[in-house]
């Protein structure tokens, strides 16, 4: 239970490093916040609201860091931190992408703690990481002293690959993405996403969001043919 308690204060001390938390946009070196709000419907929970927050911090030309927050009306939240050195290569940009990731399922009384470790590559075009994922889930309330109310999960394949309409830089785009990985939850290799993002920058420092995401299947959903899916549309505001 030791190595628990300190992933837990790591988690923690993590977080306060960071302000309330944005998308990270290629090529971008301000800071910024966003707010979205959203529809979802799945087999679980039926229909539910979403509501997300979150900050983008660049460090410098080769740091970056973010923070997600997402609240929900089926009790369902979420809370993560990225962590992201980044290099310029002759064409694009590779980099590590290190995430700590909790979800909380009230209504189920269990809690993950995931973390991820990936390496990435941008281009005008194209994202894509590929990493691995270890997630530990919880029973709530906790009890340090047991460890048969917990499940490990040592080894799990992430992925993300991402197609842009336009340059990244572009004030307006639209992109496709197949994926394991998003903001809020890090799923199993064998459970992709689907999701469909567009944006408009109004000026400097205002971006309007709509993202659209289908999810086949869900955690211990293995066979359902329609899991889930989720619309919501927000803001970014750039420093």
């Amino acid at each position: 239970m030791l190595n628990m308690k300190k992933f837990t204060t790591l988690f923690l001390l993590m977080a306060a490093l960071l302000p309330v938390a944005a998308q990270v946009q290629y090529g971008t070196e301000q800071y910024a916040v966003r707010a979205y709000a959203g529809y979802a419907h799945n087999t679980t929970y039926g229909s539910y609201g979403v509501f997300d927050f979150g900050g983008f911090m660049p460090i410098n030309q080769h740091f970056e860091m973010q923070a997600d927050l997402r609240l929900s009306t089926a009790g369902n939240h979420a809370f993560g931190v990225q962590l992201r050195p980044k290099f310029t290569v002759p064409v694009g940009e590779m980099f590590i992408e290190a995430r700590l990731l909790s979800n909380l399922y009230k209504r189920d009384g269990y809690n993950d703690f995931t973390q991820l470790i990936g390496v990435g590559y941008r281009m005008d075009h194209v994202t894509a990481i590929v990493g691995m994922s270890t997630r530990i889930i919880m029973e709530t309330p906790y009890d340090w002293h047991s460890t048969q109310s917990m499940i490990v999960e040592p080894f799990n394949i992430c992925y993300k690959i991402e197609a842009f309409i336009c340059k990244q830089t572009s004030p307006w785009n639209i992109s496709l993405c197949a994926t394991n990985i998003t903001d809020y939850q890090i799923e199993r290799v064998w459970q992709p996403m689907f999701m469909a993002t567009g944006l408009y920058n109004i000026d400097n420092h205002w971006q309007v969001n709509l993202a659209v995401l289908c999810k086949p299947t869900g955690m211990f959903h293995l066979n359902a043919k329609y899991y889930g899916s989720e619309v919501r549309a927000g803001f970014n505001y750039n420093f």
